[in-house]
């Protein structure tokens, strides 16, 4: 089944062309279209696609930096609206896949029929980055974990991540750029709403890797801004058709957890 991978990319011509562009060069399997989003135009981005040597399907396109809302989301609807593929992906600037991970997942959607969803693990780092530079390298680890189902994930129980997630174009959900912290959850919150608990699958294979920047917009953040997003997601759970009464509970005992922390940054960028 043909993916179509969407990398939505601000301002990072360098992470692009170190880390995301020759993890899609070096696929084993070529059934993909790769779509590119130029957040702002950046010059040295378009530069860098330009002058990409492959016969590889590749879509390009710029958008003006949104005034509102997160440049992420705006440029993933962008991507969502020209994908022509069956199976949709995401692959950050700074993040890579593991060369067999087209071939992977079209595999997987082959022999699972009623899959519209689908989780990998990734290989994850937290590195503590000061002006661009690695001061110090996080010990790497492994999520979620390999009996991982998707109400660990709707709980919070386990770390959910775009990068690497795998859903079917048709009836998918748009991104909600009103979300930062938690524009992941919340678009699975939407897919789970569309699909199903039973249309979820979670592939136990590592395909991605996933480093986290102490710079970026989780490792910059604070426990309190932790707090606003996920009560933003609990006074609208009714707008999602998965959360029951218990699931919108573990949501309050978390936000009580996250206003307990106030201003402390997460423990891993400290």
């Amino acid at each position: 089944m043909k993916l179509s991978i969407i990398t939505a990319t601000y301002n990072r011509p360098q992470q692009l062309l170190s880390t995301a562009l020759p993890s899609i060069l070096n696929q084993s399997d070529h059934n993909f279209e790769w779509i590119v989003i130029n957040d702002g135009g950046n010059i040295q981005t378009r530069d860098i696609i330009t002058y990409i040597s492959t016969d590889l399907p590749i879509i390009y396109l710029e958008m003006e930096h949104p005034s509102s809302g997160f440049g992420l989301c705006h440029a993933r609807n962008l991507g969502l609206d020209v994908a022509t593929a069956e199976l949709i992906t995401y692959l950050d600037d700074d993040n890579s896949f593991y060369p067999e991970f087209v071939a992977t997942v079209g595999e997987l959607f082959l022999c699972s029929p009623q899959t519209r969803y689908l989780m990998n693990r990734q290989y994850r780092r937290r590195n503590v980055v000061n002006n661009g530079k690695i001061i110090r390298t996080g010990k790497p680890f492994i999520s979620p974990s390999a009996k991982c189902d998707v109400q660990e994930l709707i709980r919070h129980k386990e770390i959910f991540d775009s990068n690497g997630f795998v859903h079917a174009r048709r009836n998918a959900p748009k991104w909600n750029p009103g979300f930062k912290i938690f524009a992941d959850y919340e678009y699975l919150l939407q897919c789970v709403g569309i699909w199903g608990k039973d249309a979820f699958k979670f592939n136990d294979s590592v395909l991605v890797n996933y480093i986290q920047s102490s710079e970026g917009i989780i490792g910059s953040s604070t426990y309190n801004q932790w707090a606003e997003e996920l009560t933003l997601i609990y006074h609208r759970s009714h707008h999602y058709r998965t959360l029951q009464p218990t699931d919108v509970e573990c949501l309050n005992k978390l936000i009580a957890d996250y206003q307990g922390k106030a201003n402390m940054l997460a423990p891993a960028f400290v």
